[in-house]
């Protein structure tokens, strides 16, 4: 049976033309293995990419996270430590032509701190773009609202705004200084691209050219069989597991019931804790922590199930979530809440609509044969590999490219 996929509008005409400088406004480089990564990692060995780390979504707070990570922030634009793709636990990722750490403080609702964010910026930018020794104009892409400042001061050929989350309705930022940011982003850019489709009704820009592009994944390294790790092994079956960052968007109610329904089996959470997680207290429920990427396809193969767990709120109506696809191409079973964007999986993916559901379409899943479900899962995945939403990602900047200059064409 032929598996629906979702509809990726790609754009008439020619990639982006290699060579072309990108100036990426991402999160820290090598960090964390985000979608904007994955996305230039396939874009980076034929351009010459300007990264510019994380600027700040949200007003710090006297609490030790924020002091830890502005402390480590501090230290990166001293240049004590420059990022680099072997932080990703040795997944392969090549580096950016140059990777920048502005000196800008978080606070972009001041204007004048703003005004010298944007200097400070524009300085650094520029420079790193001077060394390229090209004559190319670059093309921005940015996921970050606070680079509004930058877009349209750099003379380059296009600016586009990959938009992978509601900035408006996350904790990780701050919506009453981003929001008017985030106007002024969309009021600049040739085109936004967005993972989500409500997003691109919702982030619709000045231009009126918004594109759906949904996540990929990094088949090759999901699917690679790996030998199960040892505190895994000694764990009761079924192993039912997530994999991603535990706060609030996880569903604790639906967790400590998946518990209590499989007392003789293992539910598995790994990744970043956000959260109080004494109500995820339970004999069988084990909270490892984050893993290393280069490690995480060992433990999601161990995995008898894997769950998406996320309750439905403003921001998880926006979500694409990467873990989906990466479950299927490690050859698991997939059971999620009714997440919009997991619906264009439905064929493949349980997607359940209430905490009984979701328990039900767990014993589904555990019931069906591994064999198919692993085949007609990594037939999904490399459908939706990061390589092919790349070439996507530069047709689409080659698109903007020639709409910017028609645009400049057509101006009084």
């Amino acid at each position: 049976m032929a598996l629906r996929t979702p509809d990726v509008v790609t754009p008439i005409g020619t990639p982006l033309l290699p060579g072309t400088p990108i100036v990426v406004f991402g999160d820290d480089w090598g960090r964390n293995v985000s979608t904007i990564q994955h996305l230039f990692r396939w874009i980076i060995p034929d351009y010459p990419v300007v990264w510019v780390n994380g600027i700040g979504h949200r007003k710090p707070q006297l609490s030790g996270a924020d002091l830890m990570r502005a402390a480590r922030k501090f230290r990166a634009m001293l240049g004590a430590r420059r990022a680099t793709g072997a932080l990703v636990g040795g997944a392969g990722y090549p580096d950016p032509a140059a990777i920048l750490q502005p000196k800008v403080l978080p606070w972009h609702d001041q204007s004048l701190i703003y005004a010298s964010n944007v200097r400070a910026m524009r300085r650094e930018i520029g420079r790193a773009l001077g060394a390229l020794g090209t004559t190319l104009a670059p093309v921005i892409v940015t996921g970050s609202p606070p680079s509004a400042g930058v877009v349209g001061t750099l003379g380059e050929a296009a600016a586009v705004y990959l938009c992978m989350d509601d900035f408006l309705h996350i904790p990780s930022a701050t919506p009453s200084m981003i929001g008017p940011l985030e106007q002024s982003l969309l009021a600049r850019v040739d085109a936004v691209v967005c993972t989500a489709e409500s997003l691109t009704r919702a982030k619709v820009p000045r231009s009126g050219v918004a594109h759906y592009l949904p996540q990929g994944v990094n088949y090759e390294h999901l699917a690679a069989p790996r030998p199960l790790p040892e505190e895994l092994a000694h764990l009761p079956r079924p192993l039912i597991g997530f994999v991603g960052a535990l706060y609030e968007r996880c569903d604790v109610q639906l967790l400590r019931q998946l518990a209590e329904a499989f007392p003789n089996g293992s539910v598995v959470l790994i990744g970043p804790i956000q959260m109080d997680t004494a109500p995820l207290t339970a004999p069988n429920m084990h909270v490892l922590g984050p893993r290393p990427y280069a490690a995480l396809p060992a433990y999601v193969q161990g995995f008898d199930v894997g769950i998406i767990p996320y309750v439905l709120s403003e921001e998880t109506l926006a979500v694409d979530p990467l873990k989906l696809l990466e479950y299927c191409a490690a050859g698991v079973p997939c059971v999620t809440t009714a997440l919009p964007e997991a619906r264009k999986y439905a064929q493949v993916v349980r997607v359940t609509e209430s905490r009984d559901a979701f328990i039900a379409g767990v014993r589904a899943a555990l019931a069906e044969d591994r064999g198919l479900a692993r085949a007609r899962g990594q037939a999904l995945a490399r459908e939706h590999t990061w390589r092919k939403r790349a070439e996507v990602l530069l047709r689409i900047l080659g698109a903007a490219v020639e709409h910017h200059a028609s645009r400049a064409r057509e101006a009084p």
